[in-house]
């Protein structure tokens, strides 16, 4: 191709503005489309980590047949580091959460407590100071912690001299030792960002934490050794846990191990979600380029003597492709123009609607790798909708295209567009019923109950500082002031209180049923998500009230413990007779739990998804 060619194109585009503006802005539509989901899918799940290695980098977790939630106990972490062989290290973490003050304003902030060797698995080095040892991650260690780069710039203003400075948080003093590199990238959905790395026998050095097996609060991070697979790993870490369990048969019978990337970790479902947009915007662009290809035809059709001309004068058949693929790749440039500002718009809509919801997010953008596969996309489109018209309309016949006259013969170019009609109606067929099943399961979504009335309800959360709100009896005392003059507020109608909103996601916790047998290790102890709530949550909330009666002001300390069970605990434990339930009594797993009467039943209400098949529920008061 040379400039005359392209000179030409434009003049021949400029004559017939209608196609060339149909033309480029169903490029546009599709390459934007492209370029969108490909920025999403490089962001998410193709940019790598920053750690050194990161594809080694795995999760280790165990899985328990009587819990659907998963995790690892402090002591099995320990026995778990001691016996295996398939890792370079492993390290513990769970969330952390709280406020920080005496750095200017009062902030709340998110990090993790973690192990000493956390730092080392990841094989990560301090941008200033050091990370805390082995000898800080111990009960009656100093106190010490690891911030953010981040927050570093945020409250001290990139000062080098932070190392020995002071925090407060949650109430006690912590010594800053070293600030983490500004790529750190370590977050998952839940805590979108890490302000805060505490050790995490330092912070929770009590006997119940270090020696508690039938709790599983952490999640453990792990590099593999060089030459192993992640399933090699799991098949040895499985006989570790089959020697626990003999062990310890109350607490590990049932516990198997399960190992993953740490990209599956962090990404999760949205993984599915992107592949399938990716997907359904190949066969968008697919149906750009045959719409256009057509477009391309039918106006081949009209040139064919001015085609024949060409080729009766002398000019050859590849003259006339090139000169035809230049106009093609004149469209397929100003539509992917066009279409890679379209991306950046999306791409913005895209992280205000996902923040705090798709991990990784904030790594989603348009960058040079995004605009070389945007050029990629324009050449693949240019050839897609552009070789065959341009190839078909070289190869017209001369004579009967001069003898017919401007309307040309467009025999053989029929046949052609016929074909791209019916390719394109099937591709369009092919996106409509996947479209069609979306929105028919999305219908299907919005008809299930979700157990309470979500019209004009707002909600927030809040913690109370531990160091000033310790006493329970004050910090609920703070809390039904706050509710009082949240009630007083102009529009407020009531407040509820709990300590697990709706489509919230909440812990399991087991119990026992009295006059069951009782359980004698881990699998035989069933589970429910168990809630605090005040007397006001189920009236709040719409809640129905099936037998017996709510929660009220009178039920405390005081008077004998009493809970409220869903008709999802009932069918389970009661074969659905609410009557049945009233006035029998159940205990939560541990030292010293109390037995509790069921005095009322309530409807199901849904805390993993509409879609979800959870757990019965109990609320406390």
């Amino acid at each position: 191709m040379c400039l005359n060619d392209f000179r030409y194109s434009a003049r021949a585009l400029r004559k017939n503005p209608a196609f060339a503006i149909l033309a480029i802005l169903t490029i546009a539509l599709g390459i934007g489309a492209n370029t969108s989901i490909f920025t999403a899918v490089k962001g998410v799940l193709l940019n790598a980590f920053s750690f050194p290695e990161a594809d080694r980098l795995v999760v280790v977790t165990g899985v328990s047949k009587s819990l659907s939630d998963v995790g690892v106990s402090y002591p099995d972490y320990l026995d778990w580091r001691a016996e295996q062989n398939v890792f370079v290290d492993l390290a513990g973490r769970f969330p952390a959460g709280g406020i920080i003050t005496g750095i200017g304003e009062p902030e709340r902030v998110f990090g993790r407590y973690v192990t000493a060797s956390f730092f080392s698995t990841l094989r990560i080095q301090p941008q200033i100071g050091r990370f805390f040892g082995e000898d800080e991650d111990k009960g009656g260690a100093a106190h010490v912690l690891v911030i953010s780069d981040a927050l570093w710039r945020r409250c001290f203003n990139a000062d080098p001299t932070v190392i020995g400075r002071a925090i407060n948080f949650n109430g006690a003093s912590w010594t800053v030792v070293g600030v983490l590199p500004a790529n750190f990238d370590f977050y998952g959905r839940s805590n979108g960002n890490n302000d805060l790395f505490l050790p995490m026998i330092g912070t929770f050095g009590k006997e119940s934490f270090v020696n508690d097996r039938g709790s599983h609060p952490c999640q453990v991070i792990a590099r593999l050794r060089p030459g192993l697979s992640e399933h090699q790993a799991e098949v040895a870490m499985n006989t570790i846990a089959a020697q626990l369990a003999a062990q310890y048969p109350a607490t590990n019978t049932g516990m198997t191990v399960e190992v993953h990337s740490l990209l599956r970790d962090f990404v999760g479902e949205e993984s599915k979600a992107l592949l399938v947009t990716s997907a359904g915007a190949i066969l968008v662009l697919l149906i750009a380029c045959a719409n256009v290809a057509n477009l391309t035809l039918a106006r081949a059709s009209t040139r064919e003597r001015e085609i024949a001309v060409r080729l009766a004068v002398g000019g050859s058949r590849w003259q006339i492709v090139r000169l035809l693929l230049s106009e093609s790749l004149l469209i397929a440039s100003i539509g992917g123009t066009l279409g890679v500002l379209l991306a950046f718009s999306a791409v913005a809509a895209f992280k205000a609607i996902g923040a705090g919801v798709i991990a990784r997010i904030d790594e989603i953008g348009v960058d040079l790798p995004v605009l070389i596969f945007s050029a990629g996309t324009i050449f693949l489109a240019t050839v897609l909708f552009g070789l065959l018209p341009a190839w078909k309309a070289a190869h017209v016949n001369i004579e009967p295209a001069l003898r017919s006259g401007a309307r040309g013969s467009g025999g053989g170019l029929a046949r052609v567009r016929k074909t791209l009609i019916v390719s394109e109606l099937t591709l369009a067929l092919m996106l409509l019923i996947g479209a069609s099943l979306l929105v028919k399961s999305f219908w299907k979504l919005m008809d299930i109950n979700p157990g309470f009335d979500p019209a004009h309800v707002q909600t927030f959360r809040l913690r109370l500082p531990d160091f000033k709100y310790d006493n329970p009896d004050i910090a609920i005392r703070a809390v039904k002031e706050l509710r009082r003059r949240i009630g007083e507020l102009p529009g407020v109608i009531r407040v509820g209180i709990t300590s697990g909103i709706p489509l919230g996601r909440i812990d399991e916790e087991s119990y026992w049923l009295e006059g069951q047998p009782e359980p004698a290790n881990e699998l035989q102890w069933p589970a429910v998500l168990s809630f605090y709530i005040d007397e006001n949550l189920c009236r709040t909330l719409g809640i129905p009230l099936l037998a017996g009666r709510v929660l009220s002001e009178r039920d405390t300390d005081d008077t004998p413990p009493v809970v409220l069970v869903d008709d999802k605990f009932v069918r389970e434990n009661f074969g659905g007779d609410v009557r049945a339930a009233l006035g029998r009594r159940l205990r939560f797993k541990g030292n010293n739990e109390p037995w509790l009467e069921i005095v009322g039943v309530v409807g199901h209400v849904t805390h993993y998804g509409l879609e979800e098949h959870a757990r019965g529920e109990v609320y406390r008061p």
